[in-house]
């Protein structure tokens, strides 16, 4: 298995600058004049973009968002679940 190549983040967003300025070329064709992988590209695009583009603060907010709804989603699937058994017992108790 071939060892895995550490890029410097210079490296990385002169890729991601690449490949916004890429014109007609597809991603396949960036990645592979870099020679990495498209999913390797489409992730330094995820982190490097916003950086690069100026938005990198709307950026950062937008993932705190994201992350507070994620933790409301499971506690809420939690307390979800919690009702339903609940819902259950009683069911069971009335017959």
């Amino acid at each position: 298995m071939p060892q895995r190549k550490s890029r410097p983040d210079s490296f990385k967003k002169d890729a991601v600058r690449r490949l916004l300025a890429r014109g007609p070329k597809t991603i396949a064709d960036v990645a592979r004049e870099l020679g990495v992988s498209q999913s390797m590209l489409h992730r330094w695009r995820e982190r490097f973009e916003p950086e690069l583009t100026g938005g990198a603060q709307a950026g950062q907010g937008e993932r705190e968002e994201v992350e507070r709804l994620r933790r409301e989603l499971r506690d809420l699937q939690a307390e979800n679940a919690l009702l339903k058994k609940a819902a259950a017992l009683f069911a069971k108790d009335v017959k």
